[in-house]
């Protein structure tokens, strides 16, 4: 969050389905894919998450207001998306593709 504009970049990236504007993005956008590459590989998160997937599910992050008490709300939602993606986690809605 210290990275000026780096919260508006990811905000932005995460509300945006193909388009143009998203090449921009393109090396943030990569270096989550080789994240949720590995992870999947590694058996540590379901498989078929994708980067959309995964910015929409940590847009909560973004919207946090980092001049106010953020740390226990920040711990949270990070624990509360990771559990989300574990590989044994429960799938409780259906599908949505």
């Amino acid at each position: 969050m210290t990275k000026a504009g780096l919260a508006n970049a990811i905000r932005e990236v995460s509300f945006m389905r193909d388009c143009q504007g998203k090449s921009g993005y393109a090396p943030v956008i990569a270096a989550a894919q080789l994240l949720l590459d590995a992870n999947q590989k590694a058996g540590t998160i379901r498989a078929g998450v994708t980067t959309d997937d995964f910015f929409l599910a940590t847009a909560g992050i973004w919207q946090i207001d980092f001049n106010d008490e953020w740390q226990p709300r920040l711990t949270w939602l990070i624990d509360f998306v990771m559990a989300g993606l574990r590989a044994d986690a429960p799938v409780r809605v259906s599908a949505l593709r």
